[in-house]
């Protein structure tokens, strides 16, 4: 959730984030009595160079540190914990191949290390193989239960995944293991805010700043949740604190830029910003984060080819650590569901249906569904219940199902989503679910639900894609990495809903254009609230009082009034928009 230093020997960053790094004082061994003199000799050597390596690893000089722990390796080939610090040592110099490649063959000779299954985890993390770091953590976790830091990384790899209950429970389980430590504090705050728990969290976070005022990524996420409830005063001024001691906090300069217009007044900020992209030492993750933010930055100073160029080098480290997007996987996923959800399987589903509480805002990400999910969400008879990932987690397993086990899994998914839905409100009289990718899964949402309103935002396809292209998002995704990948996941995109459009009842399906809703407020809210059943409130003109926290990237913008300087961005960048341009003559 937010940044951490990089460690030294047999330290935790100090903030909480987990990173162990252990040296083994002299090999770990020593001659015994009935050693032989050679053995004895080859002993003392190991110890000698392994003391060389560690005034290093204290020194926090790592790179030194390789070449003494390389020749105590090759004195001691057998010895799992000289393998286990050397790959520590790969890793904090970014050398990932060589880190994952030493700590593999310290797990082979010695398995049970729950510590080196937990650092393999960092190193396949950081190298981008994410179902690899959570299998390595998991087995951490089997060995060592008690390993917070092992629990803390997997629940962070779980939220990236969109899997928020299973991480907060994983969040729940580092704490425990470090009761009344900084990483358990973290922890439990964590937790907090993925449950929705935003006052509970703040407080956890407060006192632990109380306690430990340094503690950096405490105030990073205090800095966020400021953000999300609007409070962007606040949360500069927090950001701003983070940076004081730790110029390097690549989610605080993200979360300072993302909170306000940046004007020419805070070029200092800007330059500070790029004085640390061009030096910083951080992983690839901050760097990239780095990088997103100077593109904001200068987006909003006008200078496009510069943002372009920061975007550009922000994308190419998010496709290292994204899931390789497959062009002619996704066009067959697309194919499947429009040949299973059929008009004549979908046409006469409404007779006997009766619960209408869903109300679906859908489309892709950046194309208007914050927008119109808080026009929509301040009527007094409607809950917002934001980015919900049920069916991300559940459509997949209907879909994969034998007939007669899918049909016996709807019976659950009804009854699970609508408690999902009351728990957000129990007495709302619809709860919106504003994930953008639920397009997919529009066929099946009907199928079980076909009194609900589905809500579908459309924008310029260059404009979307573009947004996709700019904006760092919490879940990495392959095709918003890549221009052509983006136009492909564009066309299929646009290909499923007309489908969508062709086999649904017309009364429940609305397009709605981010151009028209910035163009015409209010008439574009009576449109949709007449579509959603609801009576005319004049709450909905003025969204930005909606005081519903905001979690998506939007944060800032969901809190201005309506305004329409978004509308053809994409023309700023036409020198730079690649296979983008493919889409231009279809709009």
């Amino acid at each position: 959730m937010a940044d951490s230093k990089k460690p030294g020997r047999n330290e935790r960053c100090s903030c909480g984030s987990g990173r162990k790094f252990k040296v083994c004082c002299g090999a770990g061994a020593a001659a015994s009595p009935t050693a032989s003199r050679g053995d004895a000799a080859l002993l003392a050597n190991v110890a000698n160079v392994m003391r060389i390596a560690e005034r290093f690893l204290r020194a926090n000089q790592h790179a030194s540190a390789i070449e003494p722990l390389l020749q105590a390796a090759r004195l001691a080939p057998g010895n799992a914990g000289i393998l286990n610090d050397l790959g520590m040592a790969f890793l904090i110099t970014g050398r990932l191949p060589d880190a994952i490649r030493s700590l593999r063959r310290a797990i082979e000779l010695r398995p049970t290390s729950g510590d080196t299954h937990y650092n393999l985890g960092l190193a396949l993390e950081q190298a981008g193989d994410r179902d690899g770091a959570v299998s390595a953590h998991r087995r951490a976790i089997e060995l060592a239960p008690q390993l917070a830091e092992a629990h803390g990384r997997l629940a962070e790899l779980l939220l990236q995944r969109g899997l928020p209950r299973d991480a907060a429970a994983a969040f729940d389980r580092a704490s425990s293991a470090a009761p009344g430590k900084t990483l358990g504090l973290l922890a439990a705050a964590k937790a907090l805010m993925v449950r929705n728990r935003p006052a509970e969290a703040q407080q956890r976070l407060r006192l632990l700043l109380a306690r430990e005022p340094s503690c950096s990524e405490a105030r990073t996420m205090l800095g966020i949740l400021l953000a999300e409830e609007g409070d962007f005063d606040g949360a500069t001024a927090t950001f701003e604190q983070c940076l004081a001691p730790g110029p390097w906090q690549a989610t605080a300069y993200h979360g300072l830029v993302s909170s306000k217009r940046i004007t020419p007044a805070d070029r200092p900020l800007v330059a500070r910003l790029v004085e640390c992209i061009d030096a910083s030492p951080a992983s690839d993750r901050h760097q990239m984060t780095l990088q997103f933010a100077g593109g904001k930055a200068k987006d909003d100073l006008g200078d496009y080819e510069g943002a372009m160029l920061h975007f550009a080098r922000a994308n190419e480290i998010r496709r290292r650590l994204a899931r390789p997007f497959d062009r002619d996987q996704f066009e067959q996923l697309i194919s499947g569901l429009i040949s299973r959800f059929t008009g004549e399987r979908l046409s006469s589903l409404a007779a006997t249906e009766v619960e209408e509480t869903p109300l679906l805002v859908l489309g892709l990400p950046r194309s208007g569904t914050t927008l119109v999910e808080r026009i929509v969400s301040s009527h007094p008879r409607v809950a917002g219940g934001g980015e919900l990932v049920f069916w991300n987690e559940r459509a997949p397993a209907w879909m994969d199902a034998t007939p007669e086990k899918a049909s016996e899994m709807s019976v659950g998914l009804r009854a699970d989503y609508l408690e999902v839905l009351r728990e957000v409100a129990p007495d709302a009289l619809r709860v919106t679910d504003k994930m953008p990718f639920n397009f997919l899964w529009v066929g099946l949402v009907h199928l079980l639900f076909p009194r609900a309103r589905i809500i579908h935002c459309r924008r310029h396809a260059v404009d979307t894609c573009l947004s996709m292209y700019t904006t760092l998002f919490a879940q990495s995704w392959g095709f918003a990495s890549d221009l052509g990948d983006l136009a492909s996941y564009y066309r299929q995109y646009r290909r499923l809903m007309a489908h969508w459009r062709a086999v649904l009842p017309v009364d429940r399906l609305l397009d709605v254009d981010y151009e028209e809703v910035t163009a015409a407020p209010e008439a574009s809210a009576r449109r949709m609230l007449e579509f959603a059943g609801l009576e005319w409130d004049a709450a909905c003109l003025v969204p930005e009082r909606n005081a519903t926290a905001v979690k998506t990237a939007s944060k800032w913008q969901a809190r201005q009034p309506i305004y329409r300087s978004s509308v053809d961005r994409w023309r700023r960048y036409e020198p730079w928009i690649g296979e983008l341009r493919e889409l231009v003559a279809d709009e």
